[in-house]
């Protein structure tokens, strides 16, 4: 047996004067919706954003402070000249 749902009578019966969803229409008849401008959401109160901002960009100076001291990382620990290497 094969169950499918009826979508198509679904819907209530419209109620005279009730215009819901019903949008103007541009040259090409595609409805023209409302602008969609949501309120913003805080997730972080502002005096701790500001806290981590400063934390964050103390600790990636102290980061680029021991780079300059010890050197970009990419370079091998040990170098060797090419005359050693032939001996």
């Amino acid at each position: 047996m094969s169950e499918k749902i009826d979508t198509q009578g679904m819907s209530g019966p419209s109620t005279k004067g009730c215009k819901d969803n019903v949008f103007p229409k541009d040259a090409n008849g595609n409805p023209i919706y409302p602008p969609f401008n949501p309120t913003p959401l805080p997730l972080i109160e502002p005096q701790l954003k500001k806290e981590l901002k400063e934390l964050i960009n103390e600790v990636l100076d102290e980061r680029e402070y021991q780079k300059k001291l010890n050197g970009p990382y990419d370079v091998p620990e040990y170098t060797y000249r090419l005359d050693e290497l032939q001996e």
